[in-house]
């Protein structure tokens, strides 16, 4: 082989070289947008998952929480009769001690 056609095979295989770099290259950028886009899909998945597992943790936590309430005032309105009913029963004897006490001095 001649000294020309051995620089011709080189400058043949440098272009070659360029054309299948450039080949990769834009390979590359196409699995790196097709990638990207999978991440972006993905992220977006995990983020509507957590979102819902939020919603539905305020939701049982709120009903929770109204449930406790309930049972508080249901207990709050158990005491508040009781004590009302004591106060009834009190109140009349109580009157009848002053009233007596009263009566008592003006004797």
């Amino acid at each position: 082989m001649t000294p020309m056609e051995i620089l011709n095979k080189i400058v043949e295989a440098e272009v070659n070289a360029r054309s299948v770099f450039d080949e990769a290259a834009k390979l590359r950028e196409g699995f790196d947008g097709y990638v990207n886009e999978h991440i972006e899909a993905l992220r977006k998945q995990y983020f509507e998952r957590a979102d819902k597992a939020i919603a539905e943790a305020k939701e049982r936590e709120s009903a929770r929480a109204d449930a406790e309430i309930a049972e508080l005032d249901k207990k709050l309105e158990t005491e508040l009769a009781a004590l009302k009913a004591y106060y009834d029963r009190e109140r009349e004897s109580i009157v009848q001690k002053i009233f007596k006490l009263a009566v008592d001095a003006d004797a």
